[in-house]
C-alpha cells in the first residue's frame, strides 16, 4: 500500500488568499501597468504627434510657425561666425498686452518692445501639443480613487487636453492606441504573477 500525502489545499488556499488579496487592492498593479505605459503616450502625443488611431494629430499653420519657431522680421540677427544671418532671438513685441492679477486687482500691462518669448522649436510643422514643454512635463501617473491612470496634475493642462480634441476632433489623450493598450494588458500579467508571490 502507498501512502500519499498533499498539502495541495493548503497551497491553493493560500493562493486564493494572494488573489483576493490582489482584488481587493489592485492599486500595485496598476500603478506599474501606468508607469509602463506613460512614456509610450508621451512620446505618442508630444513627440511623434500621433493621435490614438497612430494617425497624425494635425500641421500647423505657417503664422503659427512664426510663433514656433521664432522667425519674426524684427528679431535680432546674428553678425559673424557660422550662424551669421540666422536669428538671436524673436525680436520684440509690437503691439498687444497681458493680463495678470495684483492685489485684488487686474491689471494690463503693455507689451509693445518686451522682448518675444523664444521656444528653442524646430520647422517640423507637425502637431505635437507642446510649445513650452509644461504641459508634457506635467502629464504623470496619477491616483485615480479607484487605481491609477495617466494624466495632469494641473487642470489648466487637462484643459488644454480637452480644447485640443475638440479643435482637432481627435482622440489624442483620452483614449490609448490598440499598441498602448496591448502593452497594458502584457505588463498585467507579467507583473501579476511576480508580485502575488510577494504578498504573504
Amino acid at each position: 500500500m502507498i501512502n500519499y500525502s498533499s498539502n495541495i489545499s493548503v497551497v491553493i488556499k493560500a493562493k486564493l488568499e494572494q488573489i483576493k488579496a490582489l482584488k481587493n487592492n489592485p492599486d500595485p498593479v496598476l500603478r506599474t501597468v501606468a508607469l509602463t505605459v506613460l512614456p509610450e503616450l508621451r512620446k505618442r502625443v508630444h513627440v511623434e504627434g500621433k493621435d490614438s488611431s497612430g494617425g497624425q494629430i494635425g500641421t500647423y499653420s505657417p503664422g503659427y510657425m512664426i510663433l514656433r519657431t521664432g522667425n519674426y522680421k524684427n528679431a535680432d540677427k546674428i553678425s559673424k561666425g557660422k550662424n551669421a544671418g540666422k536669428n538671436k532671438n524673436s525680436g520684440r513685441f509690437t503691439k498687444g498686452s497681458v493680463g495678470f492679477e495684483e492685489g485684488g486687482f487686474a491689471i494690463m500691462e503693455p507689451l509693445k518692445g518686451k522682448a518675444r518669448p523664444k521656444y528653442n522649436r524646430d520647422s517640423d510643422t507637425k502637431i505635437i501639443l507642446s510649445l513650452t514643454r509644461q504641459m508634457e512635463n506635467d502629464l504623470t501617473v496619477v491616483a485615480t480613487g479607484t487605481g491609477y491612470g495617466i494624466g495632469y496634475i494641473n487642470p489648466l493642462n487637462l484643459q488644454k487636453a480637452k480644447w485640443c480634441e475638440e479643435t482637432y476632433k481627435k482622440k489624442i489623450l483620452s483614449k490609448l492606441t490598440k499598441e498602448e493598450i496591448a502593452l497594458a494588458k502584457k505588463t498585467a500579467e507579467e507583473f501579476t504573477p511576480e508580485y502575488l508571490k510577494t504578498i504573504e
